[in-house]
């Protein structure tokens, strides 16, 4: 049964966290009122795929193998970021992607994804960086949800005149900037969505979250 490394926004209480928990637990269920739309903590999925008796499993905590994960060296807060770009609200297929926002492949966010791989996937360098550059897809989830893609593409238009609600005081105030810093946290997803909680955490203060001005 896997796991999976994300990144969250690095205090439960910050504007932005609290928006998208708005959205992804109250707003856009009711545009959804006759699924179920399960709520989740607002993440950006960085690896899947980790087998814990593989990785975490062999060290003496799920705490001491994540603080250990070898990381980009020379990323700086303010000097060398790997950014979340929001960039376009998308309907999807797949339960977990059924509504998400599409983040731009920032060179470094995708050298990020590609270190998490290496060491979660256990696979070689080569391999994690063809496949962060080649299929890694990031994205926030908004909703989960078993509709037809169909119909979740006709919220589209709604979706993004309520995130411009929730989002555009936040990015006139900020220039874009939607938060800085992020926590990499690993999660168990072989357990139901509920219990989806972090069992470790680091604090990347080099990530920064940002949002296309054509979202607001």
């Amino acid at each position: 049964m896997h796991s999976s490394l994300w990144l969250i926004t690095p205090k439960d209480d910050h504007e932005f966290n609290k928006s998208l928990k708005e959205l992804i637990n109250s707003t856009l269920p009711s545009d959804f009122a006759r699924f179920k739309c399960p709520s989740f903590i607002p993440h950006v999925t960085i690896t899947s795929d980790i087998e814990p008796s593989k990785t975490y499993g062999q060290a003496s905590s799920p705490q001491q193998w994540l603080d250990n994960l070898a990381l980009p060296a020379d990323f700086k807060k303010e000097f060398k970021e790997a950014t979340v770009e929001l960039e376009a609200v998308e309907a999807g297929e797949p339960f977990f992607k059924k509504v998400t926002l599409r983040a731009k492949k920032d060179e470094n966010l995708v050298r990020l994804a590609a270190k998490c791989r290496e060491a979660g996937v256990l696979v070689s360098e080569q391999e994690a960086q063809k496949w962060a550059e080649t299929e890694y897809a990031p994205h926030l989830s908004l909703v989960y949800a078993d509709v037809p893609k169909d119909e979740a593409q006709k919220k589209v238009p709604l979706i993004e005149l309520q995130l411009g609600w929730e989002f555009g005081s936040l990015f006139d105030c900020c220039g874009g900037t939607l938060c800085m810093g992020a926590k990499l946290v690993l999660v168990d997803t072989s357990k139901p969505i509920e219990e989806w909680v972090p069992i470790a955490e680091r604090e990347l203060p080099w990530v920064k979250w940002t949002m296309a001005r054509s979202l607001i």
